[in-house]
This record gives structure tokens, sequence and C-alpha cells, in this order.
């Protein structure tokens, strides 16, 4: 039997120590799971909700949230899902009454530049999130939510059935269909590179198809 351990169990393990010690009454601990989360779920509540504002102030409430309910957690299961179900349900609070703006495979915020970016490409890149985010809008707030957690929080099936309490089954259902619906609106933009339930894009699976 190998002993060599990956960098994925190694994360692991050391997350769910971590979590053992905050249960244990070392709340200075909890610090670790803050640094570790705090940028997914700030990210996640901005794609959800296009609001800075409510984005700073659900994921300081999610945080929070999951410190006060830290003994309701199984330590032998992963942390991400259920902190971001608790962020999610967070978000929908706060923006209930309001339409839902989701902008998932954007890995960073509206406004960002990169410095090494030429014009051209930079309006490639501008062009392409204006599509992306014209044809999300497209899509039940149901639907957009599963491709949200599915492509920028890059949560399993499984994983994203965890967060929206929902069978796996029905999650890749909804998967399927607003996929499906999404490259109909793309590609009456001209668009065409979307990604599919597995996470790569149609045109890199034809392309490994013929390779």
């Amino acid at each position: 039997m190998r002993g060599d351990v990956s960098e994925s169990e190694s994360s692991a393990i050391e997350e769910r120590d971590t979590v053992l010690r905050c249960l244990a009454g070392e709340s200075a601990a909890w610090g670790f799971i803050v640094e570790r989360y705090s940028s997914l779920l700030y990210a996640t509540a901005y794609l959800m909700s296009h609001d800075r504002g409510l984005a700073e102030d659900a994921t300081q409430e999610a945080l929070l949230a999951g410190w006060r309910r830290l003994e309701t957690f199984d330590p032998a299961r992963p942390l991400r899902p259920w902190l971001l179900r608790i962020l999610v349900n967070e978000v929908l609070q706060r923006r209930r009454r309001r339409m839902l703006a989701f902008i998932p495979l954007l890995k960073s915020h509206e406004g960002v530049r990169s410095a090494d970016r030429t014009p051209e490409s930079q309006a490639e890149k501008d062009w392409e999130r204006e599509e992306i985010r014209q044809a999300l809008r497209s899509l039940p707030a149901d639907s957009a939510r599963v491709v949200l957690l599915r492509f920028f929080a890059e949560l399993s099936p499984a994983e994203i059935g965890e967060v929206l309490s929902l069978p796996e089954g029905t999650v890749k259902s909804r998967l399927h269909r607003a996929l499906k619906k999404l490259g109909k609106e793309l590609a009456k933009r001209h668009f065409v590179d979307l990604p599919n339930e597995d996470g790569g894009t149609e045109e890199a699976r034809k392309a490994r198809s013929l390779s």
C-alpha cells in the first residue's frame, strides 16, 4: 500500500482537523476557514447578485452563520458545499424581491483588467462576457443557480444537490436543459464555445474526439 497522499487528500485532512479544532473550542482555528473560503463565497455571492455591497454582507453573514452552526456540520463531509449552501440561502433571502443576475464562467469581477491584455483582446473578452450575461438572463433563476455552482464554484452535481437541497438527478436534468438553452441563445449571438456538463467546452470535446 502506498503511503503518499495526494494534495487534495492532504487539503481535506487539514480542513477536517481544523474543523475538529473549532468544535473543540479553538475559535482562532476558524480563521483558517475564513481565509480559505471567503474569496470563493464573496465571488459566488457577487455573481448571483451583481451587487458588491450585498456580496460583502452575505459573505460575512454566511461565515458567521457557519461558525454558529458548526456543531451541526459532519466533519467527515466536505465543508465547501455546506458553506455554499448557507451563502446561497443568505443571498436569496436578501434578494428575494429582486431579479437575480447570474454570471457563471467569469473568474473575476467586472471592471478588472489584466495588465498584459491588449485593447483588442480585452474588447473581445468584454464582448464574450456581455454575450454570456445576456444569455444567462434567458434562464429561469433555478437553472442559472445550477450553472453558476457547476462552472464557477466547480461543484459536482452531487455537491450542488446538497447546496440546493435537490436530488442529483434533478441537478443533472436542470443543468442539461440550461446548457441546451444557453447553447441556442449563444448560437444566435455567434458565440459557440459553451461548457458542457463535464465542465469542458463543446469545441474542446470535439477536438479531443478527433485527436
